[in-house]
């Protein structure tokens, strides 16, 4: 197995452990928003924050911030993100 694919599969791994847990820790998914470089990491991460804040009536503004972050990327960022907008 190569350095790719073990990334790959310890990111799937915290994306996993994410999204099957009611709340999952905020070191948890600061670290899968500082390590997801694939298009599709960035995206399920992302659909899993949108679920947290959609339909509810006082969302977290850190969870906000953290889409933000990830959707709406700007120069000069120190860690590289994935392209999800073309």
């Amino acid at each position: 197995m190569n350095g790719h694919n073990l990334r790959d599969e310890y990111i799937d791994a915290l994306l996993d452990r994410i999204t099957q847990v009611r709340y999952p820790s905020h070191e948890l998914i600061e670290r899968a928003e500082n390590l997801v470089y694939r298009r599709e990491q960035a995206e399920r991460l992302v659909r899993y924050l949108i679920s947290t804040v959609d339909g509810v009536r006082y969302p977290s503004h850190q969870v906000m911030d953290r889409i933000e972050r990830i959707l709406f990327p700007f120069p000069g960022r120190s860690v590289k993100r994935a392209e999800l907008v073309p």
